[in-house]
């Protein structure tokens, strides 16, 4: 009976080491691509600017869903390119140079393609680098284009003046202005106080015309009913005779004679023959 000997594998150190170094340099990989996220997500109304810290800015816009981008080497920068809301108040002159303070909102959006240009060229502060000064210079360019007196009345025009301007000017920035709105303008207390007396003093004349006109109405009412009297009488006095006076004292008559005497008791008589 022969002995069997259990035969033990020898301990491979070699590729022990060898599967270490893999694990390794397998969760290096990992640790990287952790820390360092080469993937972008892009949410709905955003684009992706993606800055390169070797080659600066790329032309390249990123879509909406998920990019992909070099770890440690690019970042990513978010815009919002749905219309978004500006709203701020203005001071201005006139044309006569009384003061107007115009709240003016605009409604604008980016040019999606063009927002790797626009972060180049002014950067994510983009509204108060560039849009409130053109903003503002639209609204003193359309106020002054107007007497203080005629600024609310041409709301409308003014309003178009400003789109016009502001719509020009933030092309060249890649911005585009959707609306312009006028939502209040507030002339000085100074002037409230003209316009006020102003509108009595208007009322004044248009209540003074008004009682004119009634004077001159009823003065032409006068006269007309004067001349339509006179000129009934005129009428009277052409048709009415005596004989027609006589039928209708007859008409009128009945049949008692007058008992007043005239002179010496004489009863007076009407000649009621007809005439031959």
């Amino acid at each position: 009976m022969s002995d069997v000997y259990e035969m033990k594998p020898e301990f491979d150190l070699k590729k022990a080491k060898q599967y270490g170094v893999f694990i390794v340099f397998a969760v290096a990989i990992l640790i990287l691509i952790t820390i360092g996220n080469p993937f972008a997500v892009i949410d709905a109304g955003e684009r992706g600017v993606v800055f390169s810290r070797i080659t600066g800015v790329k032309e390249v816009v990123m879509e909406e869903g998920l990019n992909f981008k070099m770890p440690f080497v690019e970042t990513v920068i978010k815009y919002d390119v749905r219309t978004q809301k500006f709203e701020r108040k203005f001071e201005a002159a006139s044309k006569d140079l009384q003061s107007v303070v115009v709240r003016t909102v605009v409604n604008y959006h980016l040019q999606t393609d063009k927002v790797s240009k626009l972060h180049q060229e002014i950067g994510s502060d983009y509204e108060r680098k560039v849009m409130v000064p053109a903003i503002e210079e639209s609204v003193k360019i359309g106020a002054a284009q107007f007497p203080v007196e005629k600024i609310i009345v041409e709301r409308e025009k003014l309003k178009g003046i400003i789109t016009e301007l502001l719509r020009t000017k933030m092309v060249g920035y890649n911005i585009v202005v959707e609306n312009v709105n006028l939502v209040n303008i507030d002339l000085s207390l100074e002037f409230n106080k003209i316009v006020e007396q102003k509108q009595i003093e208007e009322q004044k004349i248009k209540t003074a015309e008004y009682k004119k006109k009634q004077a001159q109405q009823e003065k032409e009412r006068l006269i007309l009913q004067a001349e339509a009297q006179a000129t009934k009488q005129r009428l009277l006095r052409q048709t009415v005779n005596k004989d027609i006076i006589a039928l209708e004292w007859i008409k009128k008559w009945d049949g008692t004679l007058p008992q007043t005497m005239l002179g010496e008791g004489s009863v007076p008589m009407i000649d009621i023959r007809g005439k031959k």
